[in-house]
């Protein structure tokens, strides 16, 4: 059977450049392509004529990507987003701050939406909530929340970046102040600006 000679048709973002030898375990020919973005890959010639294959693998990226919007220093009325956490499963999980207690959870993007708090206001009275909200003051505390990943009171985990992300809240709006990938060295900068914005420390 003669095969077709794909050479130097375009397929999608993919040029075949030819036919080097290379064959899959039936013993079809992978033909070789270089695709738009720079990059080479073989082929299979049927999934090339048939539209199956269109790139080395960055269109499928780009459109995973346009999938998910970008998030990054948006607020609800409940959550501040600071940053992208991780992906899994098709899902995209995000750094966010709690507006009710200032506590750092992961959550993803529905659920930012969706839920009304981290968990505090199911875990405090409501005499405590009004409390808080008639009296800002009391959110300036360096005592870590009871889900805190780090032990250390705005300062959290970045798995992505794998850094310590510290942060602060001012006029009840979370404040990033910077980061390490040492967990002594945020904790720090979160001691620094608790003292320069008034927050009470630990006797």
């Amino acid at each position: 059977m003669v095969k077709d000679n794909l050479t130097n048709q375009h397929f999608g973002r993919l040029t075949v450049l030819g036919d080097v030898g290379k064959r899959n375990g039936r013993g079809r020919v992978l033909w070789h392509c270089l695709c738009e973005c720079g990059r080479v890959t073989f082929v299979q010639g049927d999934h090339l004529k048939n539209g199956r294959i269109r790139s080395c693998g960055c269109l499928n990226d780009e459109k995973r990507h346009e999938r998910f919007k970008d998030l990054t220093n948006t607020e609800t009325d409940n959550f501040k987003v600071i940053d992208r956490a991780y992906s899994k499963n098709q899902r995209v999980y995000w750094n966010c701050i709690c507006k009710h207690c200032g506590n750092h959870i992961e959550l993803q993007s529905n659920q930012i939406e969706r839920y009304s708090s981290c968990g505090c206001k199911h875990n405090r009275s409501s005499k405590e909530r009004m409390a808080e909200i008639s009296n800002p003051e009391s959110l300036k505390t360096n005592k870590p929340t009871a889900k805190s990943t780090t032990g250390v009171r705005g300062v959290y985990y970045n798995k992505r970046k794998k850094r310590y992300v510290a942060y602060i809240n001012v006029d009840k709006k979370s404040k990033y102040l910077g980061s390490s990938v040492d967990l002594k060295e945020a904790t720090d900068i979160r001691r620094k600006a608790e003292i320069e914005y008034g927050y009470k420390q630990k006797q």
